[in-house]
Parts: structure tokens; C-alpha cells; sequence
């Protein structure tokens, strides 16, 4: 009997052994599957996460790239429709859907608006849209003008179909919005220097993706960007106009009218406006029958070149009233450069005594340090006149030549500024050479078409931008 309850004991204890390890391996088991899953779920986070790290990377770059593109295209260009196409264009490729950039003039009144759209199909249309009815600075219902007025940036994130038609004229503008869409807005100031300049215009047409905190924030970088481009546009826009009309003052607007000769002028530029060049030339009367043609090149660009242009021009005209001789009339320019200008500026200068008589002329010619002229004979030949002499402006008892030169019926005397001869192609120089045969190419034709003609031959030759200013004087006898 005791052997058989042993062995149900044993049997029990085995029983229950059992069953322990068999909760045990149901526990790990359990515990394992909680663990995999705890682990999905935290991968499954973790790729979440990854996601939206890569999203928020893939969306910095985009802004990133919005500012970038922007900038450079401003940078390209100094005309304010250039920087506000930039911006627009850029905006409305990563941004938005379209976007419309307005301007104000100097009173605060809306000038003129530039627009583009993701579709450059669609551009013509919004900016269509945009100058239909330029917004109006006292206009209530205008977001425009209410961020005009206060600087204040605006969002709108979903503009209803009764605010849309408050903002628009009725007609061809309200019809355009409609046919673009306009769901969502974001208007921000193109301010720059403690002044308002004008507004940039966001708008996206689809009411699922309004914009958010985020793209107003972009949207305010790139506005302070085009703002900044815009005011630096217009401050170029005045030193051109002002740079033009100093340099118009300096140059005389039209040669005067002499009997018997032909004479004519072209001035070319190296500097884009706002730099005044140092090259300069005159045709006056100084007496009855004699009359002076001057040429010269001032050291240097800028407001001091001008000045220095300005004496010169005026200091010759005061002394051709009393010297005849042109070296006599540059020996006082040479004086006055001395004792007028402190710092180390000087000129050159060819001055001719024009003595017209009949179907002749004489001209005496004396040079400070310039180029010498040419005369082109009416034959096609070519011959150099006068003598070198000393730069104006640097020495006390300066070396200055008179030598006379007659002039024939058809002879033309051929006046320049080395922004001729000095001129490049690559390594090659434009030249004397190629000057005297410019010349002979036009042989027979106008005092203007030559000066012309020497222009087009410089222009032609050389590569790149222009090395320096362009100055040609011709005067032809005509009889």
C-alpha cells in the first residue's frame, strides 16, 4: 500500500512540475511577444520619427532653396521689375500657387504689380489679375493696403468667397481670381530702411493646404530680401539719372553750326551710369573765324573726374577768349590743374584753332600728353598731325607744341580718346593700325558717319566689356 501512495505522490509532484514550467514557458513566451511587440511599435516610431525629421529637412531645404534662388536672380539685376519677378517666381515654384509683388511711388500710391504663377502658362493671367484694379491705399476692404498702412504682416488661411469678392473689382478682375482660386493668403511688406516699398502677395488655391505660421515666416524672410533689393534698385535708378545729366551738362548737346566745315561727335561710355567718365570734348567760337575744337581724358571716374572735366572744359573756353595759340590755352589749363586741385589728378587734351576760309581750312593743333589726331584725306589716306606734348597737370613748365596742319575739300580731321586705340580683344589691341584703316574704309562719307563708323569698328573688335570711355570729334571740311 505504501509503495502505491508513493507512487500517486510522485505522479502529483511530476503533475505539478509540469504545469509550473509549462506557465513559466506560457510567461516567457507571453513576455517575449510583449517585448517584439514593443519593439514594432517603437520601430514603427522610430520611422515615424525618421519621417518627420526628413520632412522637416526636405521642407528647410525647400525654404532654404526659395531664399536662395530668390537672391540670386535680385542679385543679377539692378532694375526693381527684375528683383520683384525674382522673388514672385521664386515664391510661387516652392511656396505657393501664385504670387503677385506690388510697389509704391515716392507718394504711397500703387504703381505697378508683377505676378507669377507655379504654371508659366498662367503668369500672363495673374498679373492680368493684379493690375486690373491696383489696390487703392484707402480702400477699407483691401489687405493690401491695410499691411501698407501698418507694416503689420497678414495670414489668412482660408478666405472665404465673400471676403474674395469684397477684395476684387467686379468684372475682369473678380472672373481671373476665380478662374486662378484663391483660398488661402498671406500678405507681407517689402520694407526696407525704415520705409515701406510695397507688398508681396502670397496665395495658394486649394482650401485643403492653407498656409501656416511657418510660411509666413519664409514668406517675411523673403519680402525683407526683396525689399532690400528693391530700395537698392531705385537708389541705383537715381545715380544713373543723376550720373546721366551730369554728364550730359559736361558734354555740349549739340556742336555748333560752322561755315564750311561738318562736325560731329559720339561719346560711349564704359561705366553703366553710374560712374561719369573722364572723357571729354568742346566746339566753340573764340573769335570770328576762329573757332576750337578741344578733346581730353581726365585721370579717374566718379564725382572728382567730373569735377576735374568741368574745369578743364571751362578754363579752356575762358582762355581761348584771350590766347590764340593752343598751346597757350593749354598752358593755362595746365595751371589752373596745378593750383585748383589738391591730390595728384591730372588730364591730357589735344587743342585745335579751327581757321575755316572758302572750301579750306587751317587747323593748328597742340597736344598736352593725348593721342594726336589723324587727319583722313580725301584720297583715303591717312596722316598723323601735331606734336606730343606734356600731361596736363603735372609739371610746372610743361612742353606744348603748336603745328598746323591744311585741311582740303573732303579732308577730315579725326579727333579720339584712347578708349579707341586702347581697346581689346583678349591679349590683341585695337590700335593705331586698325584706326587708320577704319578710317580709310571710310573714306568719302559724313563727318558723322565716320565718327560712327570708328565707333561700330571699335565696338566690333573687342571682347568683353569696354576697357575704358570711347570719345571721337570729326570735322570735315565741306567748302
Amino acid at each position: 500500500m505504501q509503495r502505491d501512495d508513493d507512487s500517486t505522490d510522485a505522479a502529483v509532484s511530476l503533475e505539478r512540475r509540469m504545469l509550473e514550467a509549462e506557465r513559466r514557458a506560457r510567461e516567457v513566451a507571453e513576455k517575449a511577444q510583449a517585448e517584439a511587440e514593443a519593439a514594432r511599435e517603437e520601430a514603427v516610431l522610430a520611422r515615424e520619427e525618421a519621417e518627420r525629421a526628413r520632412g522637416l529637412e526636405t521642407q528647410a531645404r525647400e525654404r532654404l532653396q526659395v531664399l536662395v534662388e530668390a537672391g540670386v536672380a535680385m542679385a543679377a539685376s539692378f532694375e526693381t521689375r527684375s528683383a520683384l519677378a525674382a522673388a514672385t517666381a521664386a515664391a510661387a515654384r516652392r511656396v505657393c500657387d501664385y504670387s503677385v509683388a506690388f510697389v509704391v511711388d515716392r507718394e504711397g500710391r500703387v504703381e505697378a504689380a508683377v505676378g507669377a504663377h507655379r504654371d508659366p502658362a498662367r503668369f500672363g493671367m495673374v498679373e492680368r489679375m493684379a493690375s486690373a484694379r491696383l489696390p487703392d491705399p484707402e480702400d477699407p476692404d483691401s489687405i493690401v493696403a491695410e499691411v501698407l498702412k501698418t507694416g503689420e504682416p497678414a495670414l489668412i488661411p482660408n478666405l472665404s468667397p465673400e471676403q474674395m469678392e469684397r477684395m476684387m473689382a467686379a468684372g475682369e478682375q473678380l472672373e481671373l481670381a476665380r478662374s486662378l482660386g484663391l483660398a488661402s493668403l498671406i500678405v507681407v511688406p517689402l520694407a526696407a530702411r525704415g520705409r515701406t516699398l510695397g507688398v508681396l502677395v502670397l496665395v495658394r488655391d486649394d482650401p485643403s493646404t492653407p498656409f501656416v505660421e511657418e510660411d509666413l515666416s519664409l514668406a517675411g524672410m523673403l519680402a525683407a530680401r526683396t525689399g532690400l533689393a528693391v530700395d537698392n534698385a531705385r537708389l541705383y535708378a537715381e545715380r544713373e539719372y543723376v550720373a546721366e545729366t551730369l554728364r550730359r551738362s559736361l558734354l555740349p548737346p549739340e556742336l555748333p553750326g560752322i561755315e564750311g566745315l561738318e562736325t560731329a561727335a559720339r561719346y560711349l561710355p564704359a561705366a553703366e551710369g553710374t560712374q561719369v567718365g573722364g572723357d571729354f570734348y568742346d566746339v566753340f567760337e573764340a573769335a570770328p573765324q576762329r573757332w576750337i575744337a578741344v578733346i581730353g581724358d581726365v585721370v579717374g571716374k566718379g564725382a572728382e573726374a567730373a569735377a576735374m572735366m568741368a574745369l578743364a572744359r571751362y578754363t579752356i573756353r575762358t582762355a581761348a577768349m584771350s590766347e590764340g595759340r593752343p598751346s597757350a590755352i593749354l598752358e593755362t589749363l595746365n595751371q589752373a590743374v596745378l593750383q585748383q586741385t589738391d591730390d595728384e589728378r591730372f588730364c591730357t587734351a589735344c587743342c585745335v584753332r579751327l581757321r575755316p576760309s572758302g572750301s579750306r581750312a587751317r587747323a593748328t593743333v597742340s597736344s598736352g600728353g593725348h593721342p594726336l589726331p589723324l587727319v583722313l584725306r580725301a584720297d583715303g589716306s591717312t596722316e598723323v598731325v601735331g606734336s606730343p606734348g606734356t600731361i596736363v597737370g603735372v609739371f610746372e613748365d610743361p612742353v606744348l607744341v603748336d603745328q598746323a596742319v591744311d585741311l582740303g575739300p573732303g579732308d577730315t580731321l579725326v579727333m579720339y580718346t584712347d578708349g579707341v586705340t586702347d581697346e581689346r580683344r583678349d591679349a590683341d589691341e585695337f590700335g593705331e593700325a586698325r584706326l587708320h584703316d577704319a578710317l580709310s574704309e571710310l573714306t568719302g562719307t559724313s563727318a558723322q558717319r565716320i565718327a560712327d563708323g570708328v565707333v561700330e569698328a571699335v565696338v566690333g573688335f573687342r571682347t568683353g566689356q569696354p576697357k575704358d570711355d570711347i570719345a571721337i570729334l570729326a570735322i570735315q571740311v565741306v567748302g
